[in-house]
């Protein structure tokens, strides 16, 4: 096993909408890649942090005048960051990982990807890993991020914990 790529980064609120564009080259074909994304936190749900975000949310996109109830409140107890990814290689397009968990584990190979993946040699080139901030609720989301090349028969108890 490789490890191709592997970062750690932090976003804030002011990186919101704004895509992380990681690239590495692989120099060899591998059986498969694996791509390995851990962010956090996930839920926030102090609701001196979260209310006046519900209320703004409240006065952009609801009729004007618009009250939420007591009950509405109860369905409001958290907000979420999130981060996303797609994945590139020379230029074309391998798919993307629009998904809530904050663990995820994508795999890429001719044989078959992930979900959202087109299924992909693993083969030398210049390939990309984009990330997407969607929403950083309140101070710093911390984003780990690492790429492994895997030969045939290698299993994932190789991959680094990240």
């Amino acid at each position: 096993m490789d490890v191709l790529l592997r970062d750690d980064l932090k976003f804030t609120v002011t990186d919101v909408r704004r895509n992380v564009l990681l690239p590495f080259h692989v120099d060899k074909a591998y059986d498969r890649l694996v791509v390995l994304l851990h962010y956090g936190p996930k839920a926030i749900s102090d609701p001196a942090i979260i209310m006046p975000q519900i209320e703004e949310c409240v006065r952009l996109y609801f009729p004007a005048g618009y009250q939420l109830t007591e009950e509405d409140m109860k369905e409001y107890d958290q907000l979420f960051n999130f981060v996303t990814l797609s994945v590139d290689c020379d230029g074309e397009y391998v798919g993307c990982a629009h998904r809530h968990p904050p663990e995820q584990k994508i795999v890429i190979s001719e044989s078959g990807s992930s979900w959202g993946f087109a299924p992909h040699a693993a083969s030398p080139g210049d390939w990309r890993v984009v990330l997407h901030v969607q929403a950083v609720v309140d101070g710093t989301v911390d984003c780990h991020i690492a790429v492994c090349g895997l030969e045939r028969g290698e299993t994932d108890d190789l991959l680094p914990s990240i």
